[in-house]
């Protein structure tokens, strides 16, 4: 018996970023912030990251607009991800206690797994992107960003 979709393999191979975070009886919104695009890299500093603990950032080029997102989980991992719920079309999110939730569905997933807890769009969570960390920037590879398409 299963109980929908494992967690995001991607997810296991992510930086880990901070010691613990602890969200509980809080609502994190996103803030939009600026990246730099340089060699094929999508970059922007950990320190944003973590202080905001939720930012949402676009990348244009190549004619392709792609809403992108990266937040801390509880475990202090960073994950960047599509900021897209798919079904739906939202871009934008927030963090309540230990979901994430889609601010037009309100579709919840769980933080650390993305997987889906309750809503229209459970299988939908936003795309996990894999990222590294170089010199204090998470890097976004731009490739699989500019080639990224819609799941539904």
């Amino acid at each position: 018996q299963s109980s929908g979709p494992a967690a995001d393999p991607k997810i296991a191979e992510q930086p880990k970023v901070a010691q613990r975070v602890d969200y509980t009886g809080q609502t994190i919104t996103m803030t939009d912030v600026s990246i730099r695009v340089d060699n094929g890299k999508i970059s922007i500093p950990v320190e944003t990251v973590l202080e905001k603990r939720m930012v949402r950032f676009e990348y244009d080029g190549n004619g392709v607009k792609v809403p992108l997102l990266s937040y801390v989980t509880q475990n202090g991992k960073v994950i960047t991800a599509v900021s897209m719920c798919e079904p739906c079309r939202s871009t934008r999110f927030h963090i309540k206690n230990k979901t994430l939730v889609c601010n037009a569905c309100g579709t919840e997933w769980n933080l650390e797994t993305l997987k889906g807890i309750q809503g229209g769009c459970l299988n939908y969570p936003p795309d996990v992107i894999p990222s590294t960390i170089v010199n204090n920037q998470i890097q976004i590879d731009e490739k699989v960003v500019s080639q990224w398409k819609p799941r539904v």
